[in-house]
């Protein structure tokens, strides 16, 4: 019997990586897997390369639990994996209540999850074990001006406001000065943070913003460090895997391998603190430098990312890792590619798949697909 992974919104970029680390030609082991998925939205072209395929409500609403408990308890699968961040705690919580579901998750605690999905609760998190963080400050309508204003004075403009609950650059906004702070406080559940980096380099791309209105908009020296390891649950853990991520209209393009101590060092302190409260399984924590050249995480990660595909080509296997440290009986092979290969540049492309109808409209019927 093939071993089954769940893999929940399996349209997201995050599932695409996973099938494309499965599906890889020269290191193919989907054959060894029955891969079931989930999803809110029935023309994804993801959804049509699993082999048995569920039409979920979105997350957050009140349905999807029922559904995704329904959908354990049928598939019984040896892992699931979540394709989206919101996924992580709805189905830690769900497994913690329900412990007669079969099904590992390599994500460890349900609040260790929260310490990295939360943006508040990862600066809260990283103040208890001294670890360096972008500052950041709660938004809400009891926040004192005089607490606002130092928070300002000592960081300067441009800030950071996203939301606390937020993926991606979505929703992520500059804050120039106090007349736009104002307006970030009254949007809900947002979070100020220190802008991590040079704010000179932002000094002609914010001029443009104020004079004529462009059709596009890219801010200049965007990138980040994202530094990686599988963490084991007895708290062992994977060589710190490091790339240089740059991007361009919100998302990364490229990608290389890089080699920093510092960076190194820095992200075990993250790893024996997550280890410490309960928490396992892949970790990523995004670095950049602040205005003083310190090193301070501005995000950090627990599950396989967008990145995925692009670190299994350059030698780090995320899938492979997590099988090993879940289900070592399996021995589910761990893809070591040619040392030459692992500085290359992955750039991410777009690929096509053509979708028939009667097979869009099966879904769309019968709420799941069975190849």
């Amino acid at each position: 019997m093939k071993t089954k992974i769940l893999i929940t919104s399996i349209g997201s970029m995050v599932g695409q990586n996973i099938l494309e680390v499965l599906d890889y030609q020269n290191f193919r082991r989907r054959d060894l897997f029955t891969v079931i998925g989930t999803n809110s939205i029935a023309l994804s072209p993801n959804n049509f390369n699993c082999d048995n395929v569920y039409l979920v409500h979105n997350t957050n609403a009140n349905h999807f639990k029922n559904q995704i408990y329904t959908i354990i308890k049928k598939e019984k699968p040896n892992l699931i994996l979540s394709g989206r961040d919101e996924d992580t705690v709805v189905l830690s919580l769900l497994m913690e209540k329900h412990p007669e579901l079969t099904g590992s998750l390599p994500y460890g605690k349900s609040q260790t999850l929260k310490n990295a999905l939360y943006k508040w609760d990862s600066w809260k998190f990283c103040k208890k074990y001294n670890l360096p963080f972008a500052s950041s400050y709660l938004l809400n309508s009891k926040l004192k001006e005089i607490e606002l204003k130092i928070f300002v004075g000592q960081h300067g403009y441009p800030l950071i406001a996203k939301p606390n609950q937020g993926f991606a650059s979505n929703g992520v906004f500059f804050i120039r000065s106090w007349k736009e702070l104002l307006k970030a406080i009254k949007i809900n559940n947002y979070i100020l943070q220190e802008y991590l980096g040079d704010a000179k380099n932002l000094k002609e791309y914010f001029s443009t913003v104020d004079n004529l209105t462009p059709l596009f908009m890219h801010a200049p020296n965007v990138f980040f460090y994202s530094c990686h390891t599988m963490i084991y649950p007895d708290g062992k853990y994977t060589p710190i895997f490091i790339l240089k991520n740059d991007g361009i209209w919100g998302g990364t393009i490229c990608f290389n391998k890089v080699i920093d101590k510092e960076l190194e060092h820095l992200t075990i302190k993250f790893v024996e603190a997550i280890a410490n409260e309960g928490g396992y399984g892949p970790l990523t924590v995004q670095f950049r430098k602040d205005k003083n050249e310190k090193w301070k995480a501005q995000e950090i990660n627990m599950r396989t990312n967008g990145n995925t595909f692009p670190r299994f080509l350059m030698g780090q296997d995320d899938i492979g890792l997590i099988f090993d440290a879940l289900f070592p009986k399996l021995k589910i092979p761990i893809y070591k590619p040619d040392q030459a290969t692992q500085k290359y540049i992955i750039h991410k492309q777009l690929s096509s798949k053509v979708i028939y109808p009667e097979h869009l409209n099966s879904l769309e019927t019968n709420k799941y697909r069975d190849n």
